[in-house]
């Protein structure tokens, strides 16, 4: 008999395999990372990211414009909070408007640690929260309960939602990261579980999610108590368990007393320096204006690959629903749809089987109810900013919170549905492929705009680069025409915000846009009513170097206003910049003012004005805390505190805005600012021109002693020439 020896070592080496299999690759590398990479990856291919340069911003319009200017102070003054660099010659307060997502602000912080450049330091961290929605979203639905690759699939469709693609950077305080931890409570609630039963990471995690929250963007902060309530009420109801109600006591405290901390600095601000008097009071009618729409949830996302969903899409745009804002976006795509209207069919479903999967897929269905309840258009939302606060308008934008519960009940029905595991693991991937190519749909505007901002971008850098070398470093630049920050519209070709725009693209000058403080108000609207001349001298005299005209902003393309200028500083002074951008430099302008520096003077226009023959149109909508109709016994107002003044007024018999106006308290005169944008009034009338007839006004503390006051207004005539005289209302300052 013959004896084989069998060297063990080498039959284990002949039985390895060359390489490891990706069993073993996906238990050594960490899941988080696995799922991290693939949504970076999905990311890159739906933005082209290996022909984009992401110096380009996303987007270069409206808001996204206000957020590309709170970033750059965040990148280049270390904080978003102050900015010496606009609101010339007095600089940016940016706190006095309360738009404080610090979070966001301080992970774009980090991130211009390593990239400097701001646009492109905005569009990584837009992508970074974007692959950290994911994450969050996993880690919170792996905490509820749900098996891991269904929370991994979830996690990923979350992140990548429509709704995450259509905001991007053009409402960069609406990125979604943060929501699943307030979800996680609504669930864990209603499904009957107090904090005291959840592991303590888990416990860790998703109250720390609830501070993290209330740093963030005060909607989020607001739904996501909201959802919080709405799941104890569920889970109360259901089990009768009191430590539901301190466990959503603890969780809604930290939310509130985050968001409380949150907006401390801007609150110190107001006390400090004042409310600014052109943030518009919100209205509860905007609860309606930019409410949820179900139709909206459930259609397709826009523009579709596939004809039939693209008709629908192109039926919707063309039968003219009313108020289709920001809120076209609100698509939940397909996957999402599916478990949203699954959601609403379990309402009607007696419940059979009470596994803790049916109880969470059940919690999550009454509290998307909840959620509908209040959003929609004529909701509880509504009747909370009618007899609360109206701060909240834009109800639609509660979408990410419906699609996270209507992940839940996509992935639980999976569970629950495909018994083996590897069916489970086809269904989940098969659903993961599906809501990805439909979702990702919504990032072809991002891809569609991106040739005209690149082409933008650098002819407006080449324009301000001339600019920067023709001035000294920090010079001052005043910019016309004349935009009231917070209150302006699309006017020819130049559209809200577009005078952050140079700004945006500078790296040594500074500009007068935008007015914000009640100060910077009152000076700029003082200097709006100079004439050139006056202007350009006055300018010098507060050490401004040059005036920027920017063309689109102007009927004419800017001629007159750009001769009547050249008149005073001469020919030779322009510095030709662009089609769009000419400037003129005021150095050897001589100076007009007491010293350099000297403030424009805010006097009542009226103050030397004959009166007009006739009357002018005119609403006042706001005296203080009351608003119209006033009635026959007018208003009563705190004694001794500053008031708020606002309306709108035309010099309708010739058919023309008003040139200003100024209000009559007793025997005074107080400017008013007026040319604030109103399009109520000029859709009412059917003119155009009458949108930028608006006013607003502060009565000082000093001027309302305890007492009887009569209040009017006088209305400045088209020309200039004389004032309408309006009648008077009744005030009583009182305690």
């Amino acid at each position: 008999m013959t004896v084989r020896t069998i060297n063990p070592a080498s039959q284990v080496e002949a039985a390895a395999p060359a390489y490891p299999g990706w069993r073993t690759v996906v238990r050594v590398i960490p899941v988080p990372l696995i799922e991290a990479a693939f949504i970076a990856g999905v990311l890159d291919l739906l933005l082209h990211g290996w022909s984009r340069d992401f110096r380009v911003p996303f987007g270069f319009s409206s808001d996204s414009l206000w957020y590309l200017m709170q970033s750059k102070s965040t990148v280049e003054n270390g904080w978003w909070w102050w900015n010496a660099r606009i609101g010339a010659p007095f600089g940016l307060d940016a706190l006095a408007y309360p738009s404080n997502s610090n979070l966001d602000q301080a992970v774009l912080w980090l991130v211009a640690r390593f990239v400097s450049h701001p646009f492109a330091a905005i569009n990584f961290t837009w992508c970074l929260l974007v692959v950290l929605s994911g994450l969050t979203a996993t880690w919170c639905l792996e905490a509820v309960g749900m098996f891991r690759l269904g929370a991994v699939v979830a996690g990923t469709l979350f992140a990548l939602s429509p709704y995450a693609l259509y905001r991007n950077v053009e409402h960069f305080s609406l990125v979604i990261y943060l929501v699943p931890f307030a979800c996680a409570v609504a669930l864990q609630l209603a499904a009957g579980r107090p904090h005291q039963t959840w592991r303590w990471t888990s416990r860790l995690g998703i109250l720390g999610g609830c501070v993290l929250l209330g740093f963030d963007y005060v909607y989020y902060a607001f739904f996501g108590c909201f959802c919080i309530a709405a799941g104890m009420v569920v889970g109360f109801a259901a089990h009768g368990d009191k430590r539901l109600l301190q466990s959503a006591a603890v969780c809604i405290a930290l939310v509130s007393n985050a968001t409380l901390a949150n907006l401390a600095p801007s609150l110190y601000s107001w006390h400090t320096n004042g409310r600014p008097m052109v943030l518009r009071d919100k209205v509860p009618a905007e609860a309606e204006t930019f409410g949820l729409k179900i139709r909206q949830l459930v259609s397709p996302v826009y523009p579709n690959h596939i004809p039939t969903l693209q008709s629908w899409v192109e039926r919707e745009a063309a039968a003219r629903f009313p108020n289709e804002n920001e809120n076209w976006t609100s698509r939940l795509g397909l996957i999402s749809t599916v478990g949203f209207l699954g959601l609403l069919a379990l309402l009607f479903i007696p419940d059979r089987a009470p596994t803790d999967a049916m109880a969470l897929v059940r919690g999550a269905s009454r509290v998307t109810l909840a959620i509908l309840l209040l959003a929609t258009v004529g909701g509880f939302g509504s009747l909370f900013n009618l007899f609360v606060a109206a701060d909240i308008r834009a109800y639609n934008r509660v979408v990410p919170f419906i699609t996270f519960f209507s992940l839940v009940a996509v992935m639980i029905a999976i569970e629950r549905l495909v018994r083996t595991p590897r069916a489970r693991v086809v269904a989940a991937l098969v659903v993961l492929v599906i809501g990805l190519t439909d979702q990702g749909q919504a990032a072809r505007r991002l891809n569609d705009r991106y040739g005209p901002i690149a082409a933008e971008v650098a002819g407006l850098d080449t324009a301000i680069r001339t600019l920067q070398l023709a001035l000294p470093r920090g010079a001052m630049v005043f910019q016309l025409p004349f935009r009231a920050y917070m209150s302006e519209s699309t006017f020819g070709r130049m559209q809200q915000y577009d005078h952050f725009k140079p700004y945006l693209v500078s790296e040594t000058l500074r500009f007068s846009y935008p007015a914000l403080s009640n100060e910077q108000v009152r000076w700029q609207q003082a200097a709006a009513r100079l004439d050139p001349a006056s202007l350009a001298a006055r300018l010098a005299s507060a050490r401004f170097s040059a005036v920027l005209i920017d063309r689109y902003g102007y009927q004419d393309e800017g001629t007159a206003i750009v001769s009547a200028l050249k008149r005073v500083v001469g020919e030779d002074r322009t510095i030709p910049m662009s089609d769009r951008f000419i400037a003129l430099d005021i150095r050897a302008v001589s100076p007009h003012g007491d010293a350099p520096g000297a403030r424009i003077d805010d006097v009542a226009l009226t103050l030397s004005l004959p009166p007009c023959a006739g009357a002018p149109l005119i609403t006042i909508d706001q005296i203080g805390t009351s608003r119209a109709p006033f009635g026959v016994d007018g208003v009563v107002v705190p004694a001794s505190s500053s008031v708020k003044i606002s309306g709108w007024a035309l010099d309708h018999l010739h058919r023309s805005p008003a040139t200003g106006v100024d209000v009559a308290l007793d025997r005074s005169l107080i400017p008013a600012t007026y040319g604030l944008v109103r399009p109520d009034v000029a859709a009412y009338f059917q003119r155009r021109g009458y949108e930028e007839s608006g006013f607003i006004a502060v009565v000082p503390a000093s001027s309302l002693p305890a007492g009887e006051h009569w209040l009017g207004l006088r209305v400045v005539s088209f020309d200039g020439s004389c004032y309408y005289q309006a009648s008077s209302i009744r005030v009583t300052a009182g305690p």
